[in-house]
């Protein structure tokens, strides 16, 4: 009996250290450890060389413009008003506002209407039409590209401008307007039309 109850008393004893030691175990700070074991540094990157810099070149100066000498510039046209009519017998009446002379050309400003009861359009320049200075050298009229031979139907007033191929000399007194040279002014077709055009005055 006192041997029984010595061994069950050491039995318990045993259990007992058995149990105190399990709960003395740390396996969370065991893996704690583990996870904060360092790790091995990355080295960086070696450094790069730094790209030259790009080389410019300083580009040529512009070649410096010529001025023209102020003589060779060609001289403004010169306007001067007008007021002329003329009127041909076929119906055609010609006003003639102004010349404008100019280094290449001489325009003229003008206003024409026709009116004929016998046919519902008539042409200015369906024959020789051109402007005639003292000397006698003939200025031709410029034909429209819309309108070369310069047709006006009946009852129609056409505003604008002619344009005559030359240059009037600056000493010229007069200049002579010639609509179908050689046609008689009663032509209902193409009439006749001259005209006079003072440039100076007296």
């Amino acid at each position: 009996m006192g041997m029984e109850y010595r061994g069950a008393l050491g039995w318990m004893a045993v259990a007992m250290a058995t149990v105190w030691l399990a709960g003395c175990k740390d396996p969370a700070g065991t893996a704690a450890v583990q996870a904060s074991t360092p790790t091995p540094a990355t080295a960086p990157p070696p450094a790069t060389a730094a790209a030259p810099a790009a080389t410019t070149t300083a580009a040529p100066a512009a070649a410096a413009v010529v001025a023209a000498p102020p003589g060779a510039a060609p001289a403004a046209p010169r306007t001067l008003p007008l007021g002329v009519q003329g009127v041909a017998p076929a119906g055609v009446t010609v006003r003639v506002k102004s010349v404008q002379i100019g280094g290449d050309a001489t325009v003229l400003d003008v206003s024409i209407s026709f009116a004929n009861r016998i046919t519902d359009s008539t042409m200015l320049a369906l024959a020789d039409t051109y402007l005639q200075d003292e000397s006698g050298a003939r200025l031709h009229v410029k034909r429209p590209d819309h309108n070369r031979d310069i047709t006006i139907r009946e009852g129609q007033t056409l505003d604008g401008q002619l344009v005559f191929l030359g240059r009037v000399l600056p000493t010229a007194r007069t200049l002579k307007l010639v609509f179908n040279d050689g046609n008689d002014g009663d032509n209902i077709v193409a009439p006749g039309l001259s005209m006079d055009l003072p440039l100076q005055a007296g």
